[in-house]
C-alpha cells in the first residue's frame, strides 16, 4: 500500500447494495452520501419503473454494471490488474474505455511528479459515511483531485456535483484526524461510462457552488432529523 492510501485508509467494510458501513467490524449508525442526496426532492432517483419485472431486471442489470465497472477501476488503480469482464458487450466495451481513461490520468498525474491515485477511500465522519471512487493526492504540491465514476444514461451534474462536495467534506475531516495540512482542491471531476453518454467532464465553478448551497441544505436537514 503507498504512503498516502496507507495513512487515509481504514479498516472500513461496506455492503454496496444497501450502503452499509462497517467499521473495525461494527456497523455504523451513520447516513450514506447516497442517502444524504436523497434529502432533497430534486435528487430523489425514481425507481417506480422496477414494479414490473422487466423494469426489476433493467435496475437490477444497472446495478450489476456500476459494482462491475468500479471494481475494474479498483483493482487496476491499485495493483494495475485488468480483471476479466462478464461476457456482456456493452459491459466490455466500457471497461474498455475506463481503463483508458485510467492509463490517461496516470499520465497526467505522475507517481515521478509526486502524485499518488487511490481508489475506493471509504471514511468514516462525524455525520456520515462515504466512499470515494478516485482521490488524487500530492502531498509535496500539496495538491489533491477528487474523482467519480459513474454509469448512467442521463447525466445529472448538479446531483453529482452534490455528491462529490460532500465527499470532499468527509476527505476534509480525515485530513484533520491523520494531521495532513496545507492540501489545496484543484477540482472534481466525472467519468461517466454509458454507451449512450460516454464522457469525462469537470464540475465547473456555478454547478459547484451551487452543490455547496445544496449541501448546507442536507446538512441542517440532517441535523433536524437527530
Amino acid at each position: 500500500m503507498r504512503k498516502c492510501e496507507s495513512i487515509l485508509k481504514r479498516d472500513i467494510l461496506i455492503d454496496e447494495r444497501t450502503h452499509t458501513y462497517y467499521l473495525d467490524g461494527i456497523q455504523v449508525d451513520k447516513p450514506s452520501v447516497s442517502k444524504l442526496i436523497e434529502l432533497l426532492p430534486q435528487h430523489i432517483f425514481d425507481t417506480s419503473f422496477s414494479n414490473t419485472e422487466q423494469g426489476r431486471s433493467i435496475l437490477e442489470n444497472a446495478i450489476n454494471r456500476k459494482l462491475h465497472l468500479h471494481k475494474i477501476a479498483e483493482n487496476f488503480i491499485k495493483d494495475k490488474i485488468e480483471i476479466e469482464c462478464c461476457g456482456i458487450n456493452t459491459h466490455a466495451e466500457m471497461k474498455d474505455w475506463l481503463l483508458w481513461v485510467l492509463n490517461k490520468i496516470s499520465v497526467d498525474y505522475p507517481e515521478s511528479e509526486g502524485w499518488e491515485i487511490i481508489s475506493e477511500l471509504s471514511m468514516v465522519g462525524k455525520n456520515y459515511v462515504g466512499t470515494l471512487d478516485i482521490l488524487l493526492i500530492n502531498t509535496k504540491l500539496g495538491k489533491y483531485v477528487i474523482g467519480d465514476i459513474k454509469t448512467t444514461k442521463l447525466l445529472a451534474k448538479n446531483k453529482e456535483a452534490l455528491q462529490l462536495v460532500l465527499y470532499n467534506e468527509l476527505l476534509n475531516e480525515r485530513f484533520k484526524q491523520v494531521k495532513f495540512s496545507g492540501l489545496e482542491l484543484q477540482n472534481y471531476f466525472v467519468i461517466n461510462c454509458n454507451n449512450e453518454n460516454k464522457s469525462i467532464y469537470l464540475i465547473d465553478e456555478n454547478t459547484k457552488e451551487q452543490a455547496i448551497n445544496e449541501m448546507k441544505k442536507v446538512l441542517e436537514i440532517l441535523k433536524s432529523l437527530k
